[in-house]
């Protein structure tokens, strides 16, 4: 099967981009601290694992397969799938439930903490360097417990804990937002204050090149995402209060500038993981193809981001999608661009039109604000203005197409201004399988998420994936308090109510 030459591309394309990639090498003589390095050399080595992860076989491939962002093409035979049960299916291999687990407590989690700690006890301290990191170790923690459920967060991270405890998703969520209010509180924007990406340390912070006023706004966006994904589950009357308050304080990402990305070099061994594997193994054609559930929403628009997002075939006036396990036609179902999977494009985590989207979402479900239809329109079409531009839609096309939106009623249904916001804000994690995959569990409760996902065509009956099973492995067959009872990959968790 394809997928199986997947599995060990891992950390691979980003680490020899870095300068002075030896010092990765030989950086700890105690293999679980490291005791005198650079913590731009540990942040560095953490963003290169995270970034490749987040685009590889082990994330992308499956949360997008088995989350419907975009199909397999089953028996074409230059499909993902070539006619075999793939992630798409459901058919998922260990391996692929076990490689993140390791990397977000290892190469990224571990690296970090032990970078928080050396910049934090360092004199001066160095307050800049350890609040990027915590950024990313939020993040990380964020990504584990909305992929796997209850992790361990509360001794996470700790040599002298053989076996730590399992915590209860909202645990850790909450501790994600502790963890960016440390760093909200810790950045400091004065000139010349010491941060991964100064003058000394050129390169090293790939995502904004040490402008910490970006990190911050940043942080406060991560944050309302956080609450955001809480919201619906939550006992916590604070909650809405908080995301209410945070959108009226502003602070937060404000223009495409701050997006939160890493760009890739079409150099070998640099290239980002999507491009790579079509180059490698099918002669630079894209295995995957469009989703029914994208076109079916954007063709009727004639939404102008479709010719960014797929390659139309030829004598094709219409972009028809293919359901999951469907058999995919060369002569009338779109791939993914060759365009858009190229092998320079950037891993984006966070960006302009997110923000966007939540806040019209916010004002449309009045959380934590008045509810206001009026408002929520305006910030939609502003979403899908900067989703556009985004995607390399000329400014006076994303502009008429963003303004010619109808303005939607209150309510609830496809016609609906939450319904839109929510689709829209899927469609444009198109290529972000794990963003999407978190974005449609959270779009409403169980049996009413957008868009209303069908089972794959030859999938188990068992129901509709909605999580990573936890990892066959020492660390927690051997832990005590890891659950023990198998949690199957239809399974909701706490947040997907």
């Amino acid at each position: 099967m394809k997928k199986k030459f997947i599995l060990t591309f891992g950390v691979l394309t980003l680490i020899l981009s870095l300068p002075s990639c030896k010092k990765y090498l030989d950086i700890n003589k105690n293999p679980n601290a490291a005791e005198k390095v650079d913590p731009k050399l540990l942040f560095s080595y953490a963003v290169t694992s995270y970034v490749d992860l987040r685009a590889s076989g082990d994330l992308w491939i499956p949360m997008a397969l088995a989350g419907q962002s975009v199909t397999d093409g089953f028996a074409n035979p230059t499909g993902w799938s070539g006619g075999g049960i793939t992630e798409g299916e459901y058919n998922i291999d260990p391996l692929i439930y076990g490689n993140p687990w390791r990397a977000y407590y290892t190469s990224i989690g571990n690296n970090l903490k032990q970078a928080i700690s050396i910049a934090e006890s360092s004199t001066p301290k160095n307050s800049n360097a350890a609040a990027q990191c915590k950024v990313l170790l939020a993040l990380a923690f964020y990504e584990l417990t909305t992929i796997y459920g209850d992790v361990p967060y509360t001794e996470a991270l700790n040599t002298d804990i053989s076996y730590p405890h399992f915590d209860p998703q909202e645990t850790v969520l909450k501790g994600v937002v502790s963890i960016l209010d440390d760093a909200i509180g810790e950045f400091d924007t004065t000139s010349g204050a010491s941060r991964i990406g100064d003058a000394n340390s050129i390169g090293y912070d790939m995502f904004f090149g040490g402008d910490i006023s970006k990190w911050k706004r940043l942080a406060t966006s991560l944050k309302l995402r956080t609450l955001m994904t809480m919201a619906d589950a939550t006992t916590d009357a604070t909650v809405a209060t908080r995301i209410g308050a945070m959108v009226t304080a502003g602070g937060l990402v404000s223009s495409a500038t701050d997006n939160f990305q890493v760009k890739f070099q079409d150099i070998q061994n640099k290239k980002n993981p999507k491009y790579y594997i079509s180059e490698q193994y099918n002669g630079k054609q894209n295995f995957f193809f469009a989703s029914k559930w994208v076109t079916d929403y954007m063709d009727p628009m004639n939404d102008p981001r479709l010719p960014k997002f797929f390659d139309l075939p030829a004598g094709q006036t219409h972009y028809i999608g293919l359901e999951q396990g469907a058999d995919g036609d060369d002569s009338v179902n779109p791939r993914i661009s060759t365009s858009l999977q190229t092998a320079t494009e950037p891993e984006t985590v966070f960006d302009y039109q997110d923000e966007l989207f939540y806040e019209a979402e916010i004002y449309a479900r009045g959380l934590g604000v008045p509810q206001n239809n009026s408002k929520a329109n305006s910030l939609l079409k502003a979403a899908v203005n900067a989703s556009c531009l985004f995607y390399g839609v000329d400014a006076a096309t994303a502009n008429t197409f963003s303004s010619s939106l109808p303005t939607y009623p209150d309510g609830v249904g496809s016609g609906s201004i939450l319904y839109n916001i929510q689709y829209q804000h899927w469609v444009d994690l198109m290529d972000r399988g794990v963003d999407a995959f978190t974005q449609w569990r959270r779009s409403g409760k169980i049996g009413s998420e957008i868009p209303a996902l069908t089972l794959p065509i030859g999938a188990p009956a068992d129901g509709l994936f909605r999580r990573y099973e936890y990892p066959i492995t020492n660390e927690i067959n051997s832990n005590p308090n890891a659950p023990k009872t198998k949690i199957k990959y239809y399974i909701p968790m706490w947040f997907d109510n």
